[in-house]
């Protein structure tokens, strides 16, 4: 009689997991601490530091970040701008044909 309910139960189990290994999700997250913006010094408005890189190859990328302070508390605004050049076009390619007509004895 055990034998009647072994195999209908082995399979419903395989069912079930199955159905429950299709419905799983992974989710990554990623965090990243962002330090505080230091204030600028008393009596100035705001303080900019602009970095500029070139790679050599003609990509450039402009970082800038502005710092507002006042007694109210510290508010930072940043932007970065990236130009990646396109690739250099292949090399043009010249065909030169000649051709020669001689005629013999007319």
């Amino acid at each position: 009689m055990i034998r009647k309910y072994l195999l209908p139960t082995a399979v419903a189990f395989g069912l079930m997991t199955g159905a429950a290994m299709a419905q799983t999700t992974y989710q990554s997250t990623t965090t990243t601490a962002v330090p505080a913006p230091v204030p600028p010094p008393s009596g100035t408005l705001s303080t900019t530091t602009i970095k500029k890189t070139d790679d050599g190859a003609g990509d450039t990328s402009t970082s800038q970040q502005t710092t507002y302070g006042n007694a109210n508390g510290t508010v930072s605004q940043s932007s970065t701008t990236t130009v990646v050049q396109p690739p250099p076009p292949p090399p043009t390619v010249t065909t030169t044909e000649k051709t020669t007509t001689t005629t013999v004895g007319q």
